[in-house]
């Protein structure tokens, strides 16, 4: 069965975001919230892996994250893979994406961008199923008692539930069929799945039920469901890494600290651009991951790293941090510095140093200090910063 595979992601998630309420943490869409530390669409993208009759995968997203969305799928996925940006209703963007799928792929499999938990025994028996119908679906019994609400909200009567079934998603259809009910029903773009599509012109549509758990991921409450169920079997690990780095000022040099430049005569002397406070977060990560020293990374013998920001040396560091599932969840800093005075620019530079950790700015501490006329800072001759930050990872 040469399968495309549609992802339909294309809803504004107006209850996700206004669950964030006053969040310091904003998202282009609900589909990048972490979860586990990866953005929840890896997830989804990741249940699919092992799926060999899928030839092709079509994302619809919201406008304007295509670029975004390209980024975190770098690695996820093996197959073609196209991005549209959706429509008003998940029916129109499920056809935006089909109109894109290849035509030789004779059965298209949709499934929500926010359910990520669906189950490879499930995918295989909706794939087996389908294959002498129409169209295959996966859902749920219902379980509650169900009431039938009349005028003033009395009860007319309690449904048979036996005869009930919550539609779920993967939705499995053969692609001449979906394209023809698509063209031929002038109601299809308010259609809320794909098997009410195929029942309006008359298909035939196999229900596959399962007992696992496939919610889709609605509100921030959700999200905390989704994130306590899969790190129910991990453990979690804090450590604390200090840094510490002093620069020698001096006259005609930029002064950077923290991301920011600031005006003053003198400016830190290095082989980067001197940045004393970003280079000890630097060292402060590097101590919680084990992997030596800045200098260990950006020698100052290598020409390639003259004038380097500090910037992208701390990015660098953040990756490797990333690839050994290490999160920073506070950064505390003091710099001892005699001129130019810092506090005017306190603020500046904890919002940039948050920015680029990905941190509320209330869990990065920037505090600066005069060493009261002693030593080569008191002089005036340097600059020194210290670092500690406290990071999380959770292992099996």
């Amino acid at each position: 069965m040469r399968t495309t595979l549609i992802i339909a992601a294309g809803g504004s998630g107006e209850r996700f975001r206004k669950g964030l309420g006053n969040s310091p943490r904003s998202f282009p869409s609900k589909l990048f919230y972490p979860v586990s530390g990866q953005p929840l669409l890896v997830h989804t993208l990741r249940a699919f892996r092992k799926v060999k009759s899928i030839r092709e995968i079509v994302l619809s997203v919201p406008r304007g994250v295509e670029s975004a969305v390209k980024k975190i799928l770098k690695n996820e996925v093996a197959v073609s893979c196209k991005i549209v940006p959706g429509g008003k209703t998940r029916a129109e963007s499920v056809w935006k994406a089909l109109e894109k799928s290849q035509p030789g792929n004779s059965w298209v499999m949709v499934h929500d961008g926010a359910r990520p938990l669906v189950s490879q025994e499930s995918i295989d028996e909706l794939l087996a199923s389908a294959k002498h119908t129409d169209a295959a679906i996966l859902a749920q019994k219902v379980v509650p008692t169900i009431k039938e609400i009349g005028e003033n909200n009395w009860v007319n009567r309690t449904i048979d539930r036996s005869r009930l079934a919550e539609a779920e998603t993967p939705q499995l259809v053969r692609r001449n069929l979906l394209m023809k009910a698509y063209r031929e029903n002038p109601h299809a773009m308010q259609a809320t799945d794909e098997a009410a599509l195929v029942e309006s012109i008359g298909g035939r549509v196999k229900l596959v039920t399962h007992d696992g758990w496939n919610p889709k991921v609605t509100t921030v409450q959700d999200f905390d469901l989704l994130e306590a169920y899969l790190t129910r079997h991990q453990k979690s690990e804090t450590r604390t890494g200090f840094g510490r780095d002093t620069h020698r000022l001096t006259a005609g040099r930029k002064f950077y600290l923290g991301g920011i430049r600031i005006s003053s005569a003198k400016g830190p002397l290095g082989h980067s651009d001197g940045d004393a406070l970003l280079h000890a977060v630097c060292d402060a990560i590097l101590g919680v991951i084990g992997e030596g020293d800045i200098g260990d990374w950006f020698s100052d013998k290598n020409k390639k790293f003259k004038g380097i920001r500090s910037e992208v040396m701390l990015q660098k560091i953040l990756k490797r941090a990333q690839e050994k599932k290490w999160v920073i969840k506070h950064l505390d800093t003091i710099t001892v510095l005699e001129s130019p005075k810092l506090g005017p620019h306190k603020k500046r530079i904890q919002k940039r140093i948050a920015k680029i950790l990905g941190l509320p700015e209330d869990a990065v501490s920037i505090k600066a200090k005069t060493a009261e006329g002693l030593g080569p800072e008191g002089k005036g001759l340097a600059i020194t910063c210290e670092a500690i930050a406290t990071m999380e990872r959770s292992t099996p």
